[in-house]
């Protein structure tokens, strides 16, 4: 079935719709590294992979920066996320 499915599928035809698909999510993943916004605590924790009790003790330690809006604590991702990728000291969960 298989067979059949890709030999009447135009080869070129096939790889420009891999291309695409494979470049559209390239694209959405670092969009959202790159978020222009100010994200909360669990939307920040989600963009870097690490627990939100981990980003807090990151904030607590200075190790990332965040910014204060009324009561609410806000991160900006290329920020948070080049901290990350170039702190050498950056405690880890255990």
């Amino acid at each position: 079935m298989a067979d059949l499915l890709l030999r009447d599928t135009d080869r070129d035809e096939l790889v420009r719709d891999i291309t695409a698909a494979v470049f559209a999510s390239v694209r959405d993943a670092m969009a959202e590294l790159h978020e222009p916004r100010l994200v909360d605590l669990y939307r920040m924790a989600d963009l870097a992979g690490i627990a939100p009790a981990t980003l807090e003790r990151l904030v607590r330690s200075g190790v990332v920066p965040s910014v204060t809006v009324g009561r609410r604590r806000l991160f900006l991702p290329a920020d948070v996320i080049g901290k990350l990728t170039t702190n050498e000291n950056t405690p880890t969960d255990r």
